[in-house]
């Protein structure tokens, strides 16, 4: 098989910003039909990307790596000769290792300033189109214009995963239709209450699968609250997971990565906001999504969530009521 050219494309994490990296990723791909793509990440999250169409090779590192390994990771790329490079991450990781290996190189300007602005003084100078999938496309160089389409994410799971995900589910009892609730998040002001999500599971009364990491303790207390829950946070690996998204028939959770993979999947997704936004890179994409916010004059507060709020009630998140998740999924059920 004949290359035109090798492209690498770098994005280290985490789970929601790889999943999104899958939008320009096509783009690229449809200039560059020819091309040999190379797309290196973390290796927790590699497993993402596996089987992507749009990928000829997967590279990861771990996450600590010595410099020595470093310099070592450099020089593979260095001899690989890429001809463009998409630096989708532009950290001081990506930079050192993409820095002068090839002649055109594209980094993520990433929107600083604007975002210091309407964290800290509430004045939002985002156009009012913003997106991370847009901010993603602004910065891939000439070969996207602003009034070309933003492709949609995109998550590839084989016909094998999905059948060994119902295998796994039956072995816990559950062979009828299921929702699934990723509750968890890296920063719990971006968790909506136990209290809350309990009650609206008791008012779908749909079986629901739990999923998160062993890190998130409200996955079990929400299992323990809700008798046709199963709780999967920690059991299963992370092709497992997405594997198990890719069969629900809707999904309920926060602003996180999971979330995120399940629009990529093509899953209705119903996603509570609290602290961030889309100028911060969260929200939907999907016709067929929801997000379910208040409009606090404090939010967002920050790029990730990850600022303690101020105030003794988060309202961003106190103000979300389970009647309103419960209205967002049976309004996506009539379309």
């Amino acid at each position: 098989m004949k290359f035109d050219q090798k492209i690498l494309i770098v994005r280290f994490s985490s789970i929601g910003d790889i999943v999104q990296s899958t939008s320009p990723l096509k783009t690229i791909r449809k200039v560059f039909p020819d091309s040999l793509i190379t797309f290196l990440t973390i290796n927790t999250y590699a497993p993402l990307l596996e089987m992507h169409p749009d990928i000829d090779s997967l590279l990861s590192i771990k996450r600590k790596q010595s410099f020595k390994n470093l310099l070592e990771v450099r020089k593979y790329l260095r001899d690989e000769r890429f001809q463009v490079i998409y630096d989708l991450h532009n950290s001081i990781r990506s930079n050192f290792l993409t820095y002068r290996i090839s002649k055109e190189v594209y980094r993520l300007k990433k929107p600083r300033l604007k975002r210091s602005g309407l964290f800290f003084f509430h004045v939002n100078k985002f156009n009012k189109g913003f997106s991370s999938l847009r901010l993603f496309h602004d910065n891939i160089g000439s070969i996207w214009q602003k009034k070309d389409e933003i492709p949609p994410t995109f998550l590839k799971i084989s016909r094998f995963e999905k059948e060994r995900a119902n295998r796994f589910l039956s072995s816990k009892g559950l062979k009828r239709d299921f929702i699934a609730i990723v509750p968890g998040a890296a920063w719990n002001q971006k968790q909506w209450s136990i209290k809350n999500y309990i009650s609206t599971l008791n008012q779908l009364n749909i079986p629901a699968v739990v999923l998160g990491s062993k890190k998130d303790k409200i996955c079990n207390e929400i299992s323990l609250g809700f008798n046709k829950a199963i709780n999967l946070a920690g059991k299963t690996d992370l092709r497992l997971a997405v594997s198990i998204i890719s069969i629900a028939k809707k999904i309920i959770g926060s602003d996180t990565g999971l979330v995120h993979a399940a629009e990529a999947l093509g899953k209705t997704v119903i996603m509570i906001m609290g602290p961030t936004s889309i100028e911060t890179g969260g929200g939907t994409y999907k016709e067929q999504s929801t997000i379910v916010e208040k409009e606090v004059w404090c939010r967002p507060c920050s790029q990730n969530g990850k600022f303690p709020c101020y105030r003794k009630s988060q309202e961003c998140m106190d103000l979300i009521f389970p009647k309103d998740v419960v209205s967002a999924f049976l309004k996506t059920e009539k379309l």
